[in-house]
């Protein structure tokens, strides 16, 4: 039986197709793990140089990976850099990403970094870090606990909105400024903020549908 030469042309495209997508997965994989010290080989992640001596996480490169420890140091060239920062959107749809250890290098979390990251549980954010950017951890919504380090002054527009398993937060004193809708659609959330110096400026929804919000004065 003759096969159309047109249907056997569709049908080579249509392989290539699906291939393409799996080589490339692969090859990015190879890549990483067999690279020849570009990248640190531990953990699936590409980064960006900021100086001379610092680099951010820039892209995680296995949206597989459940767990993931960002070393304090990255080898990029042949080089050490201080890991300081977690660039923009830099886990952001990681959907099966539920670990995160993060270094006490690391002073800034950039906008939307683990945005939609569906399964997170767990992450421990360092007090070494001062600036969290908005929607940062939007739509976490296997994110139960978290704690605000006391260096942070701001938390953004939406940083936490829709995180609806999130059931106790705790905001320092530190906090003087709270975005719009920060907190809104967080059904579950008990809120204690450290209002100690009648100072807190809180935005136009930031608790909105939030179970409870509670100021303290302490002493």
């Amino acid at each position: 039986m003759k096969i159309n030469p047109k249907i056997k042309a569709y049908a080579i495209i249509a392989l290539i197709a699906l291939l393409i997508p799996i080589s490339i997965n692969w090859f990015t994989f190879l890549a990483h793990f067999f690279s020849d010290g570009n990248d640190t080989p531990v953990n699936p992640l590409e980064y960006k140089i900021l100086t001379d001596s610092t680099a951010a996480v820039s892209n995680c490169l296995l949206l597989e990976t459940n767990t993931i420890s960002i070393p304090e140091k990255a080898h990029i060239k042949g080089n050490e850099y201080t890991v300081t920062k977690i660039e923009k959107k830099a886990f952001s749809y990681c959907r099966r990403l539920t670990n995160i250890e993060i270094p006490e290098s690391v002073t800034s979390i950039g906008y939307s970094a683990f945005e939609n990251c569906s399964n997170l549980i767990n992450i421990k954010i360092p007090v070494s870090v001062t600036s969290i950017g908005y929607s940062a951890f939007e739509n976490c919504s296997s994110l139960i606990n978290i704690k605000i380090p006391v260096r942070v002054e701001k938390i953004e527009v939406s940083t936490f909105r829709n995180c609806s398993n999130l059931k106790i937060i705790e905001i320092p004193e530190s906090v003087i400024n709270i975005g719009y809708s920060a907190f809104a659609g967080c059904y579950n959330l008990d809120v204690v903020i450290d209002n100690s110096k009648d100072n807190v400026v809180v935005g136009e929804d930031a608790f909105k549908g939030c179970k409870s919000v509670r100021y303290t004065i302490n002493p």
